[in-house]
């Protein structure tokens, strides 16, 4: 029976210990009540004699939450022993928890399983593990220190927003790009502050990194250049989409405003603005990704199929037909293009960009001029992966789902430590002696 409780327990590595073990339920809270066998070769911790008597029995409540129903409770009678010798006062062994505590190391343990996902928070394991808030911190800032990664050959680097109240509104991530792991995560993206962090990674170390992928921010640029002479910066070319769309977007209200009647309802505006807001999309969207099938059009009260749509859109203005077509050429020469032989077609997309006619696409020709390097080197493969920003972007979004599910997080460096744990989940447990 007793073996049965202490597997029921996950204390099998104790059952040789136990002297005396019986459980009481109290509601749902379960009690579970312990006693030891006597250890007759204890030594003092003073003199080292092993001439001792049972001073007295001190009872204590270890929190050890083996089930999230209720609260689990061992209540342990723990020996005082006296030393004959010296007079020395002492308590046996604890093999539940460590000393000075009241939660069991089975608990910490699973406690810290449940924060490795990015949507628990410190509030929702305190109220599944029937512990303080504070407990569930001490017990994150006591086990979980991790320290920067070494630095690989190919890095991504992004920030990602903390708050308006914080000193600093954007922090910096940096991960591996290979396999996917978070080397360290800075309080703020500022060039001198970065400068400085780098600064203090031997040199040794950041000569071999070759490349970084970035976003289109000047300071990562102007800060790899500096600190990893060895490296290529590549932009992330979903920035470059970004910003083409944007244009796009500028170019496609400007013609739906010439349209505009300014009436209440959208149905009963122009055709030509109603298309154009209707499906904005269309200009958006990869062509392909868009549904094939019937698409309902209420101010006609009819279907039309998506190229029949595209079509009428392109119809309505000579500079939005222009203005589509040198995007998609743009998109189409963003997946296909290759490292080696990219230069005359980014050349001519430049030039393409640089002359149109409305200045919203003149001024991307700009910004590809002022890049061009960088969206070179964005071709580079490794591993047969494009480089880019992708992977820091998804760990980016699971940042801002931890932060704001916790109202968020006020001391960085719990939340820096927060995001190697969760992200990397392979972070070593530092465990007290």
């Amino acid at each position: 029976m007793s073996h049965d409780i202490i597997e029921l327990l996950n204390l099998e590595y104790i059952e040789h210990l136990v002297s005396d073990i019986s459980l009481r339920k109290d509601g749902q809270n379960l009690y579970v009540y312990i006693t030891l066998k006597r250890d007759m070769n204890k030594h003092c911790q003073m003199c080292g004699s092993n001439h001792q008597y049972v001073h007295d029995y001190q009872t204590k409540h270890i929190t050890h939450s083996i089930t999230t129903v209720g609260k689990c409770t061992i209540v342990y009678k723990a020996r005082r022993y006296k030393c004959k010798t010296c007079q020395n006062v002492y308590y046996e062994p604890n093999p539940f928890s460590s000393a000075y505590e009241s939660i069991s190391m089975y608990t910490k343990t699973i406690i810290l399983e449940h924060l490795l996902d990015h949507t628990h928070t410190f509030t929702s394991a305190a109220n599944l593990y029937h512990t303080s808030i504070q407990s569930i911190i001490n017990i994150f800032d006591t086990h979980v220190q991790p320290k920067r990664l070494r630095l690989p050959t190919y890095i991504s680097m992004d920030e990602f927003y903390l708050s308006q109240k914080s000193k600093y509104k954007y922090a910096c991530m940096m991960i591996d790009f290979e396999k996917n792991k978070v080397i360290d995560v800075y309080v703020t993206r500022h060039k001198h502050y970065l400068i400085s962090q780098f600064s203090r990674i031997p040199k040794q170390e950041r000569d071999q990194v070759k490349g970084f992928t970035i976003d289109m921010w000047d300071s990562y640029k102007e800060v790899i250049n500096l600190a990893f002479p060895n490296a290529l910066v590549a932009v992330d070319s979903f920035h470059a989409i970004k910003i083409l769309n944007e244009a796009m977007k500028e170019i496609r209200l400007e013609v739906m405003r010439k349209h505009n009647t300014k009436t209440a309802h959208l149905e009963s505006n122009d055709i030509y603005y109603y298309m154009l807001k209707k499906f904005h999309y269309f200009f958006l969207r990869d062509y392909d990704g868009i549904y094939s099938g019937p698409i309902y059009i209420p101010k006609l009260n009819t279907s039309w199929r998506k190229e029949d749509i595209l079509h009428y859109l392109l119809s309505i203005d000579d500079l939005l037909y222009e203005a589509y077509k040198l995007k998609e050429a743009y998109r189409t020469f963003n997946k296909s293009a290759s490292y080696e032989s990219c230069d005359d077609e980014l050349d001519l997309m430049i030039k393409s960009f640089r002359n149109f006619k409305h200045p919203a696409f003149r001024s991307f020709g700009k910004t590809l001029l002022k890049w061009r390097l960088e969206i070179k080197n964005s071709f580079i493969r490794v591993n047969d992966k494009r480089l880019s920003n992708g992977k820091i972007e998804k760990m980016n979004s699971k940042v801002k789902t931890m932060i704001k599910s916790a109202n968020g997080i006020k001391n960085f460096d719990r939340l820096k430590r927060r995001i190697m744990f969760t992200m990397n989940q392979d972070i070593p447990i530092k465990y007290k002696k």
